[in-house]
């Protein structure tokens, strides 16, 4: 990406060379092509509004809600927006754990959550949940064991009314799957972790989610996707360890450094998206790898679409028109540059600008979105 914002930003005398195509026509100077560049990125500015100007981090969608952490007043706070509702909530309950051995707050956030519930395990001995969409009214607590020492809290989700926990069985020590619903008086069993991929022996275990019906783990690196009445799970081949995964009952997407893989479970087999996104667009020569997926890039999914951090800026690739849009440029001067995308069940999708005037890559800036035109 380097590479990329130096010829663009530096106009020597060998880049603004101009050549032939192949079919004789005039190739476009780079001039043109850093026109061309300006043109666009201006355009797609104007299609933003700024959400919300405070510090934040932790972005998260479920459904039609939004929700983030906002951190400017040292404690962390969270809010949700219900972008079908247009409804901000400003939660007043702690979304991180307190204690003796963790006193800084912000190493300490923690919380999982649907369109009805938040769930955040902010004391030590259990999970209390909440009703989304007010400030604070407590739908229970969960009381739990404490957790291996070294570890903080045990892995949690959200779906639904429903809260899912793993937790290690003191006996035989597998991991196993419980779930409780607030009223309940305790979790119930669903399923063990372990006995999904035996024979293969479960490795350091990182961490779950649940959406629906459909589980997806991570152990020793690998990634497992099962529906809860399976039997079996099934490894969706990861060979690294995947920066981001959004799954589904049918299969994942996932990414592997700056490459995407597409896994299908009813074959069992992975495809390398990565090629077809590279192929599928370009703006001109000097900006050919704009839309190549970035170094440690953020991405989210929405429907069939990939939204992504590409080397200047956000991108969408249609799963099933193998094409790829510009949604956001990034300044070439560093003065913005668009990060974690994440999109909303409307369609709308939020994204934070990194600001900056020194002309290194900012550390913070505002909340953007834009309008579910841009992804519908």
């Amino acid at each position: 990406m380097n590479d990329v914002r130096m010829a663009a930003a530096c106009l020597t005398a060998f880049f603004l060379l101009a050549g032939c195509g192949a079919d004789g026509a005039k190739e476009q100077t780079q001039e043109e092509d850093l026109a061309e560049f300006e043109s666009m990125r201006e355009e797609l500015e104007g299609k933003r509004a700024v959400f919300i100007e405070t510090p934040a981090q932790d972005f998260f969608a479920t459904e039609n809600t939004l929700y983030w952490v906002e951190v400017g007043s040292g404690n962390p706070l969270l809010r949700s927006f219900d972008d079908a509702k247009k409804q901000r909530t400003d939660y007043t309950f702690k979304v991180y754990l307190t204690g003796v051995s963790s006193p800084n707050p912000v190493d300490n956030i923690n919380f999982a959550a649907s369109s009805t519930m938040v769930a955040s395990m902010n004391v030590l001995d259990g999970a209390n949940t909440y009703a989304a969409g007010t400030p604070e009214m407590p739908r229970g607590k969960l009381d739990l064991p404490a957790p291996p020492f070294g570890q903080k809290w045990w892995a949690y989700s959200v779906t639904g009314d429903d809260l899912y926990v793993t937790v290690i069985n003191g006996d035989t020590g597998k991991y196993v799957l419980q779930k409780w619903t607030p009223g309940q008086a305790s979790a119930t069993d669903v399923l063990v972790l372990d006995d999904l991929i035996a024979p293969n022996v479960m490795g350091e275990f990182t961490n779950f989610a649940v959406n629906g019906t459909t589980l997806m783990f991570a152990e020793g690196g690998r990634l497992w996707l099962a529906e809860l009445t399976d039997a079996k799970a099934k490894w969706v081949q990861n060979d690294k360890r995947a920066g981001g995964a959004d799954f589904y009952p049918g299969g994942a997407v996932y990414s592997q450094d700056r490459e995407f893989f597409r896994y299908d479970k009813a074959t069992d087999t992975r495809e390398n998206i990565t090629d077809k996104i590279k192929a599928s667009y370009s703006m001109n020569k000097t900006f050919a790898e704009a839309h190549h997926p970035g170094h440690d890039m953020t991405w989210c999914k929405f429907k069939n679409k990939v939204v992504y951090e590409g080397n200047f800026g956000i991108f969408a690739y249609d799963l099933e028109s193998e094409t790829v849009t510009p949604l956001l440029l990034d300044a070439r001067d560093n003065s913005v540059v668009y990060k974690y995308p994440v999109a909303v069940g409307t369609g709308t999708l939020f994204v934070k600008g990194l600001e900056s005037t020194s002309g290194a890559t900012g550390a913070d800036g505002p909340m953007f979105s834009l309008a579910a035109a841009n992804l519908l």
